[in-house]
């Protein structure tokens, strides 16, 4: 079976202020609010969302987005299985509707973004028009949102998703 390659936005809602450690980055004020966090799996895209909604102590904290999601569950996941890496792209998308950067470098070692983290306050409806604009345009059927509680995270087709997130 071939590994399925893509990108993904992982939709985080932190419902009280926290001050967080991030690894080597530092510690942070992360206010409460949704949160915007956009990565890529292009080494296997199902097995890298799964491991962001693990949610036991036992995870190895390695990524920046680890220490978020210890500290609060992933509330849905946006994912695109084109086989490219497009966070940086969205990072801007993120920026023009409203997202602020939360932690700079967040997410970012490996790129020139200032963060992939984005955060949003309240603003559920920008999140959900960020998502439609994101979606929007990727063609075939490689692509959808996820949930919590909304059955199979990914499996790229499998349920648990609805396509362009409506």
């Amino acid at each position: 079976m071939a590994v399925v390659k893509g990108s993904y936005a992982l939709v985080i809602g932190l419902e009280r202020e926290q001050r967080l450690a991030v690894g080597r980055l530092g510690s942070f004020d992360f206010p409460a609010g949704y949160y915007l966090y956009l990565g890529s799996g292009l080494n296997g895209l199902e097995s890298r969302v799964r491991r962001h909604l693990r949610r036991d102590g036992a995870k190895k904290r390695h990524w920046h987005i680890d220490y978020l999601t210890a500290a609060a569950p992933v509330a849905e996941v946006w994912w695109v299985a084109d086989g490219r890496r497009r966070e940086c792209e969205w990072a801007g998308k993120a920026q023009e509707y409203g997202g602020g950067i939360a932690a700079p470098g967040f997410g970012a070692s490996d790129c020139r973004c200032p963060a992939h983290l984005f955060y949003f306050g309240d603003d559920a409806a920008g999140l959900a028009a960020l998502r439609d604009e994101l979606l929007a345009g990727i063609a075939g059927e490689l692509r959808g949102v996820w949930r919590a509680g909304g059955g199979v995270p990914l499996a790229c087709g499998g349920a648990g998703q609805t396509a362009a997130g409506r």
